[in-house]
């Protein structure tokens, strides 16, 4: 609730609190905000009493790595490239080249959703099941949520060119180029730390659950 409410209370105050600070500012603080609940929310989830709703099985490892690369590549995208209806850099979008918004025009929270959907599938317990549970569906509902909140500072004109050549979601667009190589590139360098950082920071290593050797392993740590 904590989580939800760090979210919900700034983007409805949004525009008085930008009056207050600036929108860069506000900015920076919502971020600040959103990483410390968080590392909050996670730590609770790691110590909460462990209640078991299904056993662990190594394919469940391989289920949310699998889902962790198009997620990572999502949010690569949600970096490089303009997001005008969405969290991301708003300036810069044009209309005839809309790039990943064809595909999706929420790709930072279709990729929250992936995190929160493969991480269910590995971790069975009932507090992990309803922190990533809550987290996927909270990112649904930031699609429609985004939308409101960005359309507010834009003319009819600038809503209706958006609207036109963007979708909430559709596969097609995958064939046209709406994700290019430095997506892919920037997205497998995110893949690749968040592996080798989960061990370290939540302490518990992807690849060690498929019997591959961790990091410090490799060093001789």
């Amino acid at each position: 609730m904590a989580f939800m409410a760090g979210h919900i209370v700034p983007g409805l105050m949004r525009k008085q609190i930008i009056g207050w600070i600036g929108h860069l500012a506000y900015v920076v603080c919502f971020s600040i905000l959103s990483i410390v609940l968080l590392a909050w929310v996670i730590h609770e989830v790691l110590v909460a009493d462990f209640i078991m709703l299904w056993p662990f099985a190594v394919w469940q490892v391989y289920c949310t790595l699998g889902l962790m690369l198009p997620a990572c590549i999502l949010w690569a995208s949600a970096i490089l490239q303009p997001c005008p209806l969405s969290i991301g850099r708003k300036n810069g979008f044009d209309p005839d080249r809309p790039g990943i918004n064809a595909f999706c025009r929420h790709p930072l929270l279709l990729g929250v959703f992936l995190w929160g959907l493969g991480h269910v599938l590995s971790n069975g317990d009932l507090v992990a099941v309803i922190f990533f549970c809550g987290s996927a569906v909270f990112a649904l509902v930031g699609f429609v949520r985004m939308e409101k909140i960005r359309m507010r500072d834009m003319s009819q004109t600038e809503i209706s060119q958006v609207l036109a050549g963007t979708r909430r979601f559709s596969p097609a667009a995958l064939l046209h180029g709406a994700i290019g190589p430095a997506d892919i590139g920037l997205g497998v360098l995110i893949y690749a730390g968040l592996i080798t950082a989960h061990e370290y920071v939540i302490g518990i290593s992807p690849l060690g659950a498929l019997g591959v050797p961790s990091i410090l392993g490799l060093l001789g740590g």
